[in-house]
């Protein structure tokens, strides 16, 4: 098999995962039902919490932001691949002669697409409760780069933890450590952008580039190593 024919393969198994996860979440509405409805609890509790002091709130909206991303998507992740291993569907999955590579690539993209669609409510509440300009396209674009670098790491720890018996506490105490590489330059340029005036590209370049770096090494380490973890 040449290369050509080896990457259409790939991506034929990738998109075949994808679809997999979408129809299971079509039928079950599990993981993105949970999401938002812990988001908006979230939400809610730390504006009222806060709303003797507008200004203050508004000053932390970027970090809880992302707080709720983090937490909403670690709930995300561990529902997702629960459903496979209640329903068996990832033995299944394993069974079939396809690279192991293109299952991790495939339950990366299902789970941004879900995270992603999280966040869109999000930054609609968070322009109502807190008045932040989260509507512009840089920050949706930080946004979208570090939720693939978070779910890029979590799809590796929660295939690694899914079988253990604490998973709801071991994913979280393993993966949001992990990700605070992430997090924090992209909280520093999301906050950036929180401003009437645009930050010059200077500014913003380093965090960003960070991100980015993140992101790549993730993608490379879940590439590399996802045979081992779900082989294991």
């Amino acid at each position: 098999m040449n290369n050509r024919d080896q990457l259409s393969s790939f991506w034929a198994a990738t998109w075949a995962v994808v679809w997999k996860d979408l129809q299971i979440e079509k039928h079950t509405r599990q993981t993105i039902s949970v999401m938002i409805m812990f988001s908006l609890v979230s939400v809610i509790m730390f504006n009222f919490a806060l709303e003797a002091n507008l200004a203050a709130a508004r000053e932390v909206a970027t970090g809880l932001l992302w707080s709720t991303i983090l937490l909403a998507g670690t709930l995300g992740l561990n529902r997702s691949l629960a459903i496979e291993r209640e329903n068996q569907t990832m033995e299944a999955v394993l069974m079939s002669p396809i690279a192991r590579s293109a299952i991790y690539a495939g339950k990366v993209i299902s789970v941004s697409l879900f995270s992603l669609a999280l966040e869109v409510a999000l930054i609609f509440i968070f322009i109502i409760f807190f008045n932040k300009p989260f509507w512009r396209p840089q920050v949706i674009l930080i946004l979208m780069l570090g939720t693939i670098g978070y779910v890029a790491a979590g799809v590796i720890v929660t295939s690694m933890t899914i079988q253990t018996r604490t998973r709801e506490v071991l994913l979280p105490v393993l993966l949001l450590p992990l990700s605070l590489p992430l997090v924090l330059p992209a909280s520093i340029a999301v906050a950036a952008y929180m401003f009437p005036q645009l930050p010059a590209w200077d500014e913003v370049r380093g965090p960003i580039s960070i991100v980015i770096i993140y992101d790549l090494l993730m993608l490379t380490a879940g590439f590399v190593t996802y045979h081992y973890v779900v082989e294991s």
